[in-house]
């Protein structure tokens, strides 16, 4: 079961047998993109300077600046920022967008969110915490990143979210999880 589950891993995190365009782009442009921006070297700097270097995860950070570069994301919500260097990243491809920051799940507004980040590695127990807590702030082309998943809390979460019938796809990376809801999509699970 390992051994498949790691080549399986292996032959998705370079789109082989990957038969969606959409999950074909994203995990060839996002999720296993090879180049770097500009925010890679300008924001660790900063950091260093406000000594908050030590709590960069820069395979977190850089993944978190792609998805919202790539899809565009303009409203952003932000579970559990903890110091604000992830949020630093979300920001940094426009300053068109709007990222709101909560230590717990807040009501629904009147604007959905385009992405919800949820850090569950600070604070385990994030209040409201729920996948219909999720979809009320979400829209149909919304995506959620959850990390980490690799904690059994946060696993389990993880779980509840990869078997519900309304989200469509959804992206494993051991570390990370990324999950759409298009419901226009089949629902596929890919480990990349």
């Amino acid at each position: 079961m390992l051994f498949s589950r790691w080549w399986l891993r292996l032959k998705q995190s370079r789109g082989h047998g990957i038969h969606s365009p959409f999950a074909f782009d994203t995990i060839t442009n996002v999720l296993h993109a090879k180049y770097g921006y500009y925010a890679f070297q300008d924001i660790p700097k900063m950091l260093t300077e406000k000594s908050l270097r030590s709590y960069a995860r820069s395979e977190i950070n850089h993944l978190s600046f792609r998805l919202v570069n790539h899809f565009k994301a303009k409203r952003i919500l932000e579970l559990n920022a903890a110091e604000g260097v992830n949020t630093r990243y979300l920001v940094a491809s426009s300053s068109d967008i709007r990222c709101t920051c909560a230590a717990t799940v807040p009501e629904p507004g009147a604007e959905p969110y385009d992405a919800i980040f949820i850090n569950l590695k600070e604070k385990v127990e994030i209040e409201n915490l729920s996948i219909d807590a999720l979809l009320q702030l979400s829209h149909k082309n919304s995506w959620w990143a959850i990390y980490p998943i690799n904690n059994r809390l946060s696993k389990q979460f993880w779980s509840l979210i990869v078997k519900d019938g309304r989200i469509s796809i959804t992206f494993d990376r051991k570390i990370m999880g990324v999950a759409f809801i298009r419901p226009s999509f089949h629902k596929m699970h890919y480990f990349v």
